[in-house]
């Protein structure tokens, strides 16, 4: 199978996912979507593949969509420099909703193995793996949030429980991997060198060990697991972060009111290029949410 966007390797039991946009900082796109499928499935067809870690090459796992929007949908709207029809916005969230669903109902054990940034997709992809091993100066957040968009994505108050969602969602904090560990958003914080030995270790254990059940008793554990999900109601928050999102990216054309009034991200974007209009985006920031800093900007 031919992959451009993603590595896979098999080592035992253990399958292994890497992004690989490196010079791109591992940004997501249509085509990383698909081919992030393509390797899961080849995965899942593999009966000797019991878990899969999913990493990123470079020096960060992923800093989330490609907001270049080139080669991608995934930004909302799906054409930036043009008025997309409603119905067209709606189908966009909805596909992309139904990717995070599969990927988080993934029948294999996964492990989210992450360093540096781990921004917006990226952090969702992240939260849809059952399991997340981060580096302590990695960087978790939603810079969607910083543009005036809803997350799409509902697990987060899965993951750390409304308080904390609200702090981060309203906010557009980011933290680093120490406190994504107190909060309950990782499972262990782990020196950055250290952290590839760390999950090999974690991966090898459920690989050779399973439950205390055994491989069936893992099994049967997904699959009651996710059906108390569904009946917690997650299930039908899919669906309405998805159309939140949609309703967000439509409410006007600027995308955040902060100090600045109107400010519309794809305008500057498209007028003084991508860095800028990040840079714009996250100034307002600063003063209130210090950024973590991760290694390559620590040297």
């Amino acid at each position: 199978m031919s992959l451009e966007t993603v590595t896979v390797e098999k080592v035992d039991q253990v399958g292994k996912i890497t992004l690989n946009r490196p010079e791109k900082l591992n940004a997501i796109n249509d085509a990383m979507m698909r081919d992030l499928e393509a390797a899961l499935d080849q995965m899942q067809q593999d009966p000797d593949i019991w878990v899969v870690v999913i990493k990123g090459a470079g020096e960060a796992f992923s800093v989330g969509q490609d907001l270049s929007g080139v080669g991608t949908s995934e930004v909302m709207p799906p054409q930036p420099r043009a008025k997309a029809y409603l119905g067209d916005m709606f189908e966009t969230a909805m596909r992309n909703c139904l990717r995070w669903q599969a990927i988080f109902d993934f029948p294999r054990w996964t492990i989210a193995e992450v360093h540096g940034y781990c921004l917006g997709a990226g952090c969702d992809l992240a939260m849809a793996c059952r399991m997340v091993m981060a580096a302590e100066d990695a960087v978790f957040g939603d810079p969607s949030i910083r543009m005036g968009l809803a997350s799409p994505n509902p697990l987060w108050t899965w993951r750390v429980g409304l308080k904390k969602t609200k702090e981060m969602l309203f906010t557009g904090k980011y933290i680093d991997g120490r406190e994504a560990e107190r909060i309950g958003l990782v499972m262990k914080a782990i020196p950055p060198d250290k952290l590839e030995e760390e999950t090999n270790l974690a991966a090898e254990s459920c690989a050779k060990f399973g439950t205390i059940g055994g491989f069936d008793g893992q099994a049967g554990f997904w699959a009651f697991d996710r059906a108390t999900y569904d009946l917690s109601g997650l299930s039908a928050a899919w669906r309405l972060a998805s159309n939140l999102h949609t309703l967000s990216a439509i409410q006007r054309p600027g995308r955040s009111i902060i100090d600045r009034g109107e400010f519309d991200f794809y305008e500057v974007r498209d007028k003084r290029g991508l860095k800028a209009a990040i840079e714009a985006r996250d100034a307002p920031f600063r003063k209130y949410f210090p950024q973590p800093k991760t290694p390559k900007e620590n040297k």
